[in-house]
């Protein structure tokens, strides 16, 4: 059954009307999306931040609901530009999975979609399970850590994935032999992600987690892995420095390029032998920590 959108570009503060209107009229759904290239990053859980100019998308089972809610929409907002788009009838499980397909880190580490053949079998396969989507490697900010686990010997290490997502690092590090990863996010719901695809990959036993007001119960670690954003990195340098042991290392990621002075000058004053890995416009920062 074919499907249509009715997409029109609004200010933040029509943003509520109109996707009440939209809804109202018979959308299944209504997306938003930035209208100016202005990107939001890591918003906190029940957080919703909106760009200035928005493009809101409300998709339709019918041409007549579609028909309907456009006539609304121009009595009620006559100066909105309105396009209308029928999209093919298809699968979407399916077109879903043709962007997510079996991915390789360095030279022995891959993540596969669930359902697709492993592609080398004596390598780290980490089987994930795409409806889990958020953290799957595709990102630059994942990719550069499951780069640097896949360079680097993390067997019968004891680490944390600090923001762990999906799980993905904590999974691939346990896959290539660590042996215990505490995980901390401040979702549920990544936390949920994280156990089922250690439970996947039948590394369950390997994860602890820790809620993140009880951080400070860390420490004696060989390693902390955190892919978040610039701004938590900053504030939790010294709690990193506390969870470590004296020879621990860090792997940070969620760094735009351009922050790379702000976040090595700040770990300069507890770390050492700092090095940095750029992708696109992204930022991987490692260290070890200063005795």
């Amino acid at each position: 059954m074919p499907f249509y959108e009715l997409t029109v570009q609004v200010v933040q503060v029509e943003v509520e009307l109109i996707d009440e209107q939209l809804q109202r009229a018979g959308a299944v759904g209504v997306t938003y999306v930035d209208a100016q290239d202005n990107p939001i990053y890591e918003p906190k859980p029940g957080e919703i931040l909106l760009w200035h100019q928005i493009k809101l998308i409300g998709l339709f089972e019918s041409k007549a609901q579609l028909d309907h809610a456009s006539k609304m929409l121009q009595k009620t907002h006559p100066q909105l530009n309105q396009q209308h788009t029928q999209l093919k009838d298809q699968v979407w499980e399916r077109v879903w999975m043709d962007h997510f397909k079996p991915m390789q880190f360095g030279h022995k580490s891959w993540v596969i979609p669930d359902g697709y053949e492993v592609v080398d079998p004596d390598a780290h396969n980490l089987i994930l399970d795409p409806g889990l989507a958020f953290g799957t490697g595709t990102h630059a900010t994942t990719s550069l850590c499951l780069q640097w686990l896949d360079a680097n010997d993390v067997c019968d290490k004891q680490l944390v994935d600090f923001g762990c997502g999906s799980g993905v690092l904590a999974v691939m590090a346990l896959l290539q032999g660590a042996k215990q990863v505490i995980c901390v996010d401040i979702d549920e719901q990544a936390i949920q992600a994280t156990r089922q695809n250690a439970e996947k990959n039948g590394v369950l036993g390997g994860i602890k987690i820790v809620e993140p007001e009880n951080v400070s119960s860390i420490n004696n670690q060989d390693g902390i892995l955190a892919n978040i954003l610039a701004e938590p990195l900053m504030m939790f340098c010294d709690d990193f420095h506390g969870m470590l042991r004296n020879d621990g290392f860090i792997v940070l990621s969620g760094i735009l390029k351009e922050q790379k002075n702000m976040i090595c000058d700040k770990y300069r004053t507890r770390f050492v032998d700092i090095r940095t890995e750029i992708e696109h416009d992204w930022l991987r920062v490692s260290a070890i920590k200063r005795c």
